[in-house]
């Protein structure tokens, strides 16, 4: 009698677990249909796309006049490959760079201090090297990203009164705000 009872509480186990398995396997199955595919000698009407704004902001050409005697604080970089994400620089004001009437910069970047040459021609900028301190800053300093980024430097532009300068080719973006007056 308990092998018989045994038997059929087993029979009952595996039926309801079939039972389950087959409705999960149901519910997990489901796919959408796929789009027709057009015959070969099929008409396709064009997509018509609508212009999309264009929500860049007009950027102000810079000038020696709008750049130089300001101290401009590094506040943060945009990459191009992600412009949805942008690096914001933790002390702004460790990570200077003034323009000077006479073709000169000054520098700063988080220790270290230095100075060098610059020419603007339209919108292109070209920082000479610069005779910099070499001090090691810490390993939170962002002093080395700093002087990478300048030293491929090839345009600048006035961008909602922040200047924006663009190392190398690709579009990367590094920004800059008005840190108060500079001095030489």
């Amino acid at each position: 009698m308990k092998l018989k009872i045994a038997s059929i509480g087993l029979v009952l186990l595996l039926t309801t677990g079939g039972l389950a398995l087959f409705s999960f396997s149901l519910g997990c199955t489901e796919q959408e249909e796929a789009p027709a595919e057009p015959a070969e000698n099929a008409i396709v009407e064009p997509t018509i796309v609508e212009p999309v704004e264009n929500t860049t902001p007009e950027l102000e050409s810079v000038s020696v006049e709008n750049m130089t005697g300001i101290e401009w604080q590094w506040t943060s970089f945009q990459n191009f490959d992600t412009p949805e994400y942008q690096m914001m620089v933790p002390d702004p004001e460790n990570y200077t760079l003034a323009f000077f009437p006479d073709g000169t910069y000054h520098i700063k970047a988080d220790c270290n201090n230095g100075s060098g040459n610059y020419t603007l021609e339209g919108n292109n900028l070209t920082l000479g090297s610069a005779s910099i301190t070499r001090m090691a800053c810490g390993p939170y300093s962002m002093d080395g990203e700093y002087m990478s980024l300048l030293q491929g430097v090839g345009s600048a532009a006035l961008e909602e009164e922040q200047l924006v300068l663009y190392p190398g080719i690709e579009g990367d973006k590094m920004f800059f705000t008005n840190g108060g007056e500079a001095e030489q």
